[in-house]
């Protein structure tokens, strides 16, 4: 790696591509770096040494191994390590005490300058789930590793809110995901669109939307559909939903997915709306154009999407015309391009180069 080239440090809990959505999101973002403002990633995977045919240095490593692992990709200038927190990834129970042990060593030493990507903050369940009991230690840790960070980077606004109330923090960042699937840089206008709405994702996902759209049978009415798509590993899907027939089309190769999703009109997804813009399946579907369509409605505005200007509810869709399908389309695809991967990459591109 040339000495001169400006580096960026991404810890991640391990590199799974097309496997992990926190992986594909480090992924991209070192490619849009490299390509677009010439900056150079390296990756540290804790507790994984999982192996990964990436084009990138990787170091696997405990977590009280990290500063000893950043000094080894940059013993002669200091650099930025981002930190891609979801608690999880990097502990059993969601609290990853050793990851925020290690940042605060981060912390410490000038050598280096600490940004963290919180994907998740804490678990939220009901008593009688794990989750539930681990809910408390998941905020401590969450909240220390934000009060040592320089940076604070989230996708949605309760997240940020709840971050800078606990750390007192002014300036988090706040940018919804980018599409690990692609993006359009131009639409196909609906009316040239097949009636087709998709449903992809992890098989638990996907059941979940069909006992959704089961009970739903208006939304697909009201909106004309005439074909379900269903994409990803085997889940068990119906032939045919409320008489409409099923194709299921398995897993599909990225570019091969993206296509797919500009040449229909609908998408569906089982998301509440206050998280629609950390789902990398909402963010497909907008990156196309494609009508993200939702169950639950909503009044007002959440991380600047409103129900039946970006996407259609079971309540906005039976008022639907031609007109606001067009109209719905490219606004959805308009909130993406304000977020798209080149934002992402811009924005640490300009704290690197501070």
């Amino acid at each position: 790696m040339p000495s001169s080239s400006t580096l960026l440090i991404q810890v991640v809990p391990w590199l799974r591509p097309m496997r992990c959505g926190v992986s594909d999101h480090a992924i991209l973002l070192a490619k849009e770096l490299k390509s677009t403002f010439a900056i150079d990633t390296a990756f540290i995977t804790l507790n994984s040494n999982e192996p990964c045919d990436l084009p990138y240095p990787i170091i696997h490593c405990s977590p009280n191994r990290l500063l000893e692992s950043c000094f080894l990709l940059s013993p002669t200038r200091p650099v930025t390590v981002l930190v891609h927190f979801s608690g999880y990834g990097y502990s059993p129970d969601g609290a990853p005490l050793l990851l925020a042990n290690a940042i605060k060593e981060l912390n410490r030493d000038d050598w280096f300058s600490v940004v963290v990507n919180f994907h998740e903050l804490f678990a939220k369940s009901t008593p009688w789930k794990s989750a539930f009991w681990h809910s408390c230690g998941q905020k401590k840790i969450a909240q220390g590793v934000a009060e040592r960070a320089d940076l604070l980077v989230t996708s949605i606004d309760i997240y940020a809110k709840w971050l800078g109330r606990v750390t007192e923090k002014i300036d988090i960042k706040i940018l919804p995901v980018f599409s690990t699937v692609g993006e359009s840089v131009a639409l196909v206008p609906i009316a040239k669109r097949k009636r087709s709405i998709a449903i992809f994702g992890l098989p638990c996902t996907r059941q979940r939307a069909y006992i959704e759209l089961g009970y739903q049978n208006k939304i697909l009415e009201d909106l004309g559909v005439e074909e379900i798509v269903d994409v990803g590993e085997e889940c068990n899907a119906p032939a045919s939903l409320n008489g409409i027939p099923i194709c299921r089309m398995g897993t599909m190769a990225v570019t091969d997915l993206a296509s797919l999703l500009s040449q229909i009109a609908f998408g569906y997804l089982s998301y509440p709306p206050l998280y629609l813009a950390k789902s990398s399946i909402f963010a497909a579907y907008t990156s196309q154009g494609t009508i993200p369509i939702i169950s639950k409605p909503f009044l007002g505005e959440i991380n600047g999407i409103k129900d039946g200007i970006h996407l259609f509810s079971a309540k906005t869709a039976k008022w639907t015309r031609a007109s606001d399908l067009e109209s719905c389309s490219q606004s959805a695809w308009n909130w993406y391009r304000g977020h798209r991967l080149y934002t992402h990459a811009e924005m640490y591109a300009q704290w690197l180069n501070q």
